[in-house]
């Protein structure tokens, strides 16, 4: 099993801490730009994060609550100050909301006083990828050495270095798969629904800028949906799914594939529709294709983002 240790270094008023991730550069940029996946393993082996909203936006907000294991919350706020797709974000990292006692703890162990805004920071985080593999980088910015030294000696690395192993086991697939997670403010009932209905599912499948053509679609365990999509450029890609197991109204699996018989390229999609509340729905579409190589092809072939683009398409059909 894959296995990289962090590397930390301390830099003029800087923290800097190097992880290695089996895994393609877009697989490690979805679980650390995607909500869904942050829950599961953002901060220290214990904690939960029961609230996580993530304006994944310049300008955009963010707030990360990180709850002990002994029920004591760490809300972490900031905004979005650059963002570079698949190279870098940085972010502000306030304390303001953090307890009165943590921040007289940190404070102590830097040896200032005054108030907790001078323990404010700024994270960058780098991502770099070479041979499948996608090195993680942090550079947290602070306002002098005393600081930094406060933090590092405060338990940064630890609370790293087991977030990074929270992020592999709970957030990145296997190494055949990909995973896609979206919540949509609407109802299972009314989700499941339009993947099972012929008449409409043309409308939204399919990432932005293609269009979607149904031939035949027989909804039942053992029937198919022959369809074809036509992208921006003109070429008609030729599309068959097979379904194999229906769950009325929270799950489905099928074999997708382009039907042609020469082809061997049928991979298995699971699909789950979660239903937190009356009217939202957590989506989970797992794809498991036949090995790593066949896997990392489809993403470095724009598999996550056509994923994210087809289910954004599906939630603005459904608030039509």
């Amino acid at each position: 099993m894959f296995k990289a240790d962090p590397i930390v270094t301390l830099e003029e008023n800087i923290v800097r801490i190097e992880r290695l991730f089996d895994a393609p550069i877009q697989l490690v940029w979805e679980v650390w730009t995607n909500p869904v996946h942050i829950e599961k393993w953002w901060g220290p082996k214990g904690f939960t994060n029961p609230t996580v909203n993530f304006d994944f936006k310049v300008g955009g907000s963010y707030r990360i609550v990180m709850r002990s294991p002994e029920g004591v919350d760490y809300p972490i706020i900031g905004k979005f100050l650059e963002i570079t797709p698949f190279q870098s974000f940085v972010i502000s990292d306030l304390v303001d909301e953090h307890p009165d006692e943590w921040v007289k703890e940190v404070q102590k162990m830097a040896g200032i006083t005054g108030d907790r805004e001078i323990l404010n920071s700024k994270l960058r985080v780098l991502f770099e990828e070479n041979e499948g593999k996608t090195k993680v980088v942090l550079i947290t910015e602070f306002a002098n050495n005393q600081i930094r030294d406060g933090f590092a000696n405060s338990g940064m690395k630890e609370g790293w270095s087991e977030s990074f192993e929270k992020l592999e086991a709970n957030a990145l697939p296997n190494p055949n798969q990909i995973s896609l997670e979206k919540k949509l403010k609407h109802s299972q009932e009314l989700v499941f629904n339009a993947f099972a209905n012929p008449l409409t599912i043309d409308t939204w499948w399919g990432p932005s800028g293609f269009k979607t053509t149904t031939k035949t679609m027989d909804f039942k365990v053992g029937g198919k949906w022959v369809f074809t999509m036509v992208g921006p450029d003109g070429k008609v890609w030729p599309n068959t799914i097979q379904y194999k197991e229906i769950r009325k109204f929270d799950y489905l699996e099928y074999l997708h594939g382009s039907g042609e018989e020469n082809k061997n390229d049928d991979f298995l999609v699971n699909v789950y529709l979660i239903a937190l509340d009356k009217n939202q729905t957590l989506v989970k579409m797992q794809m498991t294709f036949p090995d790593t190589n066949v896997r990392n092809a489809v993403i470095a072939f724009g598999a996550i983002e056509s994923g994210h683009q087809t289910l954004s398409r599906l939630n603005q059909y459904l608030e039509k």
